[in-house]
């Protein structure tokens, strides 16, 4: 029998799941509205069902609890698991299949059952004109030109690049540096995109100076400093990132590029709305469990926050939506840290 549980603690666990379940049905419906399942999103809620499943199977042991009450709660813990066990499964799924993402989600919920696809239920779709003829796109009709490009080899216009290796290999020496690469990989990635455009230079530059700020604070500044030279006596050295860390990068980057594609194309900015989705974004920062080292986290948090305050107080509108998506990249980068084991893990070890 563990521990005895306050009955009102008992209601803030049940207003968790409450809150959870919601979380599942806005996930869910939102999949369908957008057209596609955001694997970062799908790491979230794994994660929070992880944590929530934990706190429920907990309190079905604790002293006090009726039995009638510990067997209803037992019941939302076995589902808690199977959810949680099915959501990573989600993103690969989505990648390969043509199913619409909510009929994805359910076939998974109800066993993997195949889920209609689209070619179920239309099998071709052909355009005439008023003569019966098949209408056929002038050879002289040419296809918009794409408002960026991503390209293989990262362009150093302004030598951040170079000049944040230089002080990954500084330190190195003393310093564990796994968490400082991931950010220098982030700064990598940022400069692979190209554009014709007369903002990209700001597109670029503007989330490039947050990551060297992140990175610089990590190596040089405390808490950080002293919290990786503590780990490289406990932890090898490891120096570069898994396939699934770099891809987690790529995933966010090309979020936060999608974000300013009306910047680059010329077109109306909604100001307002993008500032609304990146306090929303932030307002669901995720600070992990427990067992982390919360003083590295605050420091990503404590970016993501200043971009969002000089998105909201600066006077131009082109800055206001590139810092909005900055705040809600700098979000969406501490997710992929939380849901990589090794950057987790690091995490943990930092903490005394």
């Amino acid at each position: 029998m563990s521990e005895p549980i306050d009955m009102n603690e008992l209601i803030d666990r049940l207003l968790l799941v409450a809150t959870l379940n919601s979380t599942l049905v806005h996930f869910l419906l939102s999949s369908q509205i957008e057209g596609q399942v955001d694997p970062d999103r799908v790491d979230s809620l794994t994660q929070g069902l992880k944590r929530t499943r934990q706190w429920m199977e907990n309190a079905t042991t604790a002293e006090g609890i009726p039995e009638s009450t510990a067997n209803i709660m037992g019941l939302i813990v076995k589902r808690l698991s199977q959810i949680e066990s099915l959501l990573p499964k989600l993103s690969v799924r989505a990648q390969t299949s043509s199913t619409a993402p909510t009929a994805e989600i359910l076939s998974l919920l109800d066993g993997g059952h195949k889920a209609p696809t689209r070619t179920d239920v239309v099998t071709t779709e052909t355009t005439h004109s008023d003569s019966g003829l098949v209408s056929v796109k002038g050879e002289e009709e040419q296809e918009p030109e794409e408002p960026y490009i991503k390209t293989e080899i990262e362009d150093d216009e302004w030598g951040y690049i170079g000049q944040q290796r230089r002080l990954i290999d500084q330190y190195s020496k003393r310093c564990h540096v796994l968490l400082p690469t991931f950010w220098y990989e982030v700064l990598r990635e940022l400069h692979k995109y190209q554009s014709k455009s007369t903002y990209m230079g700001d597109v670029i530059d503007e989330p490039s100076k947050t990551v060297m700020r992140v990175i610089k604070g990590l190596l040089t500044e405390a808490p950080g400093a002293r919290l990786l030279q503590d780990l490289s006596k406990r932890r090898p050295q490891e120096r570069d990132l898994m396939g699934s860390e770099i891809e987690r990068i790529e995933r966010a980057v090309a979020n936060y590029y999608r974000g300013v594609e009306g910047i680059l194309k010329g077109e109306k900015l909604r100001v307002q709305e993008k500032i609304d989705e990146a306090s929303a974004t932030f307002d669901g920062f995720d600070w992990g469990g427990p067992e982390l080292e919360k003083r590295i986290i605050k420091r990503f948090n404590q970016r993501a926050e200043e971009a969002l305050r000089s998105a909201e107080s600066d006077s131009d509108e082109i800055r206001q939506v590139i810092l909005a998506e900055v705040s809600k990249l700098l979000c969406k980068l501490q997710l992929a840290i939380l849901a990589e084991p090794r950057l987790r893990e690091i995490l943990t070890q930092m903490k005394p």
